[in-house]
């Protein structure tokens, strides 16, 4: 499928202006406008269902990116996935599984890292900016849907999505039409007070996470601790990043997305960054999105085999409804929740906190 390049804005007119409201402070109502200034391919590769490209991409006040496009051979829908990367990993190990598991059912994914400058240090709402202005820039170029915007994420990545799904709408008007955010960190940010007594509980429940490892098929046990960034100033640019999310603005972010958002949430009751507790009172006034609490587990449970295929079949069933009705893009969130429930075996399910 192939878009009209008319149809869409590009990134030259790419434009933050933020819609009128009341000043509060945080990053949703302030203008920060940062285009794309230049692009350099740094990788090319392919696998026999994508085409595979790594660019150093520089915004126009000089941060630049590391962003790796994952572009189906055969794409079927015009809207491509956003993703960022979770603390202290990278574009490969499980981020490029997702990416090649998109593509082999025809869509495109954009996977952006952390800013890379050394003489910076990250800024939640300034990233989500970058992210959303890189995203409208490479959705352009490659023809896709610059203003309908899937997003996707784990820890880190997913605190980002959420931040998205929240901005868009005050950037050309954008929209989120769906998201999947998995073991989103921290949304009250950090109280050493209330958090520290908890550290030797994350020890012990990271420790059993990591049996999730063992669990893995061979190809995936090879391929998934690559996951974890070990260049050097990747680790100093990801360590830069503690403040950003410690702040609790991911928190106040998912608290201001649109009433119809749409979407799945992951949480594990173990795991003491992900604080499945503290989510689910932001998440209750959202009617569309589901969220999983399941108990026990940690932060890197994430990387069992059943979290991943259930993922794989949230991804299935909205890319089979937009696939099928290319316009429901156009349609609130609750059509495309509806629509995207309708499916036998659509993955969305929800699990409370228990009692």
């Amino acid at each position: 499928m192939t878009v009209r390049m008319e149809d869409y804005r590009s990134s030259e007119t790419f434009n933050a202006t933020a819609m009128p409201r009341d000043e509060s402070g945080d990053f949703l109502y302030k203008e920060f406008y940062n285009p794309v200034a230049d692009t350099e391919v740094t990788y090319e590769d392919e696998t026999s269902k994508a085409r595979i490209r790594k660019e150093r991409v520089v915004m126009e006040n000089g941060a630049y990116y590391d962003v790796t496009s994952t572009l189906a051979k055969d794409r079927t829908v015009d809207v491509g996935i956003v993703a960022t990367a979770a603390w202290l990993t990278h574009d490969q190990g499980i981020n490029k599984d997702r990416a090649l598991r998109a593509a082999n059912i025809g869509i495109d994914t954009v996977f952006i890292s952390p800013q890379q400058n050394l003489d910076r240090i990250g800024h939640f709402g300034k990233s989500v900016c970058n992210i959303i202005a890189i995203a409208d820039h490479m959705h352009f170029r490659d023809e896709r849907d610059p203003d309908h915007l899937w997003v996707d994420g784990i820890s880190r990545g997913g605190m980002h999505a959420l931040g998205v799904a929240a901005k868009a709408p005050y950037i050309n008007g954008k929209r989120v039409i769906a998201g999947d955010y998995t073991v989103p960190c921290f949304p009250d940010g950090i109280d050493l007070g209330r958090d520290l007594p908890q550290l030797p509980q994350l020890v012990v429940n990271e420790f059993g996470a990591l049996t999730a490892f063992t669990r893995l098929p061979l190809a995936a046990m090879l391929h998934y601790p690559r996951t974890f960034a070990m260049d050097p100033k990747m680790l100093f640019q990801h360590m830069k990043e503690v403040p950003t999310l410690l702040s609790g603005a991911t928190g106040d972010a998912a608290r201001n997305m649109p009433d119809d958002t749409f979407g799945h949430v992951t949480n594990y009751m173990g795991d003491i960054m992900g604080q499945g507790r503290r989510w689910e009172p932001i998440f209750e006034k959202y009617r569309n999105v589901t969220v999983e609490n399941f108990d026990g587990g940690g932060h890197l449970s994430l990387v069992d085999m059943r979290c991943q295929d259930k993922w794989e079949k949230r991804l299935r069933a909205v890319h089979e409804i937009i696939e099928s009705e290319p316009r429901i893009v156009d349609a609130s969130g609750d059509e495309m929740c509806e629509a995207v429930r309708s499916l036998d075996d659509n993955g969305f399910r929800h699990r409370g906190v228990a009692a």
